[in-house]
């Protein structure tokens, strides 16, 4: 009887590592509508510059990577405010891929992973990457959910420049994608520790359950 308590014991709490380090990951289902989605418009964009490229794939080992991203790590966000919004497309524009939308629409994008876990609350300052940031943004706090990494392909063989791409109309926001996939930035935008500490609560609880149960069984 024991021994079927001890090995039910190692089992739940082998579970609740396991859930607890997949939890930001995107489900299979959530990966192919994020897919779909993207394949989709890049077809559609790219039609109309008489080219063509390779469907996306999704990268689990992407998706790995991405969960670490951090504020100025380059990441492209499913999911981000108005002030990230404005922001970006006024100090940075769309030419040379600075926008980090128009970067699912690189010719040479090849592989994607994403995470719900990594998110990132920045206060702009008047310098900002070597730029001196206008007045009005200044002060002003972006919010970013949702990143993800891209893998591009060495190299480009299309006789259409990427930057010519980049300046389509057509190229959607990237927060059509976190809309699709219901991610929402939360209310808690200056402190992310708490938004972490929302999300890993009910984890940690249930290792805590798990021990306190070994511990009176060792009794």
């Amino acid at each position: 009887m024991k021994t079927s308590l001890l090995f039910g014991f190692i089992l739940l709490y082998v579970l609740s590592l396991t859930v607890e380090a997949v939890k930001g990951n995107f489900s299979k289902e959530e990966q192919k509508k994020l897919l779909d989605a993207l394949n989709q418009d890049r077809k559609e964009v790219f039609k109309t510059f008489n080219v063509s490229s390779s469907d996306l794939i999704y990268g689990t080992g992407l998706e790995k990577e991405a969960s670490e991203l951090e504020c100025d790590s380059g990441a492209v966000w499913l999911q981000y405010n108005s002030v990230a919004h404005d922001f970006w497309n006024e100090v940075y524009g769309v030419k040379g891929g600075m926008a980090p939308r128009v970067r699912f629409f690189d010719l040479r994008a090849f592989e994607i992973g994403c995470s719900k876990e990594s998110k990132c609350s920045k206060t702009i300052e008047k310098e900002y990457m070597g730029r001196i940031i206008p007045e009005k943004f200044v002060g002003k706090e972006m919010v970013m959910l949702g990143g993800c990494i891209i893998a591009l392909k060495e190299g480009n063989d299309h006789s259409r420049p990427v930057n010519e791409i980049f300046e389509s109309p057509a190229i959607p926001n990237a927060s059509k994608y976190g809309d699709l996939l219901g991610l929402k930035l939360s209310s808690v935008v200056k402190n992310t520790d708490a938004i972490e500490g929302v999300t890993s609560g009910s984890g940690n609880l249930f290792n805590f359950i798990v021990f306190i149960g070994f511990s009176l069984f060792c009794i």
